[in-house]
């Protein structure tokens, strides 16, 4: 297995602030922290557009999934993940759509994907799993189905509550600046945390103000969203108390992009700010996340990256005030940085999945 140092010095990239950046050229670059204690980026698998990955109870493997519609099996060892589920047919995958998310029951024997359709709109589904980690897609019942107006901002990320819901985050439906003004909307599911009651599809508002949530954490009853930004500011945002919230939480876009007044006919009067934001720049232009890590050097740091920059970070969530650390560097379009169990992955648009090793 191939193993990539993670960095201690910076290589300066500027992705600019454009609504449609590409990802810079790069080959894998590593410089040692200089102690043999430093943690690694260490290759486990090659699929191709990786977007995320999940793992169930009862089962040691990896499920990735393949934003062309593939959930491949990754078994400890192989570097040649097994398909566990195609559904190319259902979904295109071209910008920021096809198959996006992935995650499953308490109990290991319910998949539930978080998609757009042949059409660009959003499905949440669910099918069975068998004992083996393969997905029975005769079984696919529709939970929730979205319309959306725009190819991007489709969010895509899903997690299950201890409880069996299920935790969806939507992103604005699209275009740039909020157009049609849905992020502020209650009566839009466009710009929200949702909560989907797996048996019924009965969908619950907890939270609005959101521009693209493209990955989300649930730890310790928290949710943490990492918001894609629009033309200056990135920003990680954290629902607290996710099992207990009584009222709709507020974000702030598209009144606000950060910490910075946004679309002037938009009020958020009491919203809740992020806990981290950055500017467009060096760092990059779009927001990777992001989990918090389980254990090791980085136990209990939320770890994120950049689309742009192909850097990774951390960020001690215990300590106000606490400046972002670079990690790593060098990543090809780093798309999502994921729990798995007791390990952090890191995955690459290009096709590279790595775990945090020490």
């Amino acid at each position: 297995m191939r193993r990539v140092v993670l960095a201690a010095t910076l290589l300066l990239v500027s992705c600019g602030d454009s609504e449609e950046s590409e990802s810079p050229s790069r080959e894998t670059t590593a410089r040692s922290l200089g102690t043999e204690e430093s943690p690694v980026l260490e290759l486990v698998a090659e699929v191709e557009e990786p977007v995320d990955a999940a793992m169930r109870f009862g089962d040691d493997a990896v499920y990735l999934v393949s934003r062309t519609g593939m959930v491949m099996r990754l078994v400890d060892g192989s570097l040649e993940p097994q398909p566990a589920l195609d559904i190319t047919d259902l979904t295109t995958a071209e910008g920021e759509q096809g198959l996006l998310g992935l995650d499953f029951a308490p109990n290991g024997s319910t998949a539930y994907l978080n998609y757009t359709d042949n059409s660009g709109d959003t499905q949440i589904v669910a099918l069975s799993v068998n004992r083996e980690g393969v997905f029975d897609r005769s079984s696919m019942r529709t939970l929730l189905t979205i319309e959306q107006p725009y190819a991007n901002h489709n969010g895509g990320d899903l997690v299950v509550e201890p409880s069996g819901t299920v935790l969806v985050a939507t992103g604005d439906g699209g275009s740039g600046g909020d157009p049609d003004r849905v992020a502020l909307d209650d009566s839009s599911l466009l710009g929200k945390v949702l909560r989907v009651d797996p048996d019924t599809g009965e969908t619950t508002l907890l939270a609005r103000g959101l521009r693209n949530p493209w990955r989300v954490d649930l730890h310790d009853d928290r949710l943490w969203l990492a918001d894609v930004g629009q033309g200056k500011w990135e920003e990680v945002s954290v629902l607290e108390g996710v099992s207990t919230i009584a009222d709709v939480v507020d974000f702030g876009w598209s009144a606000f992009e950060g910490n910075e007044r946004f679309n002037d006919d938009q009020e958020s009067l009491n919203h809740v700010p992020p806990v981290m934001v950055y500017e467009h720049g060096d760092d990059g232009c779009s927001i990777s996340g992001g989990a918090i890590a389980p254990s090791g050097a980085l136990a209990g740091q939320y770890v994120f990256a950049d689309y742009c920059s192909g850097r990774v970070w951390s960020l001690d969530v215990v300590t106000p005030g606490s400046e972002k650390v670079q990690i790593a560097e060098g990543l090809e379009s780093p798309v999502a940085v994921v729990r798995v169990g007791p390990d952090l992955m890191v995955l690459t648009l290009s096709g590279e999945v790595f775990l945090i090793v020490g």
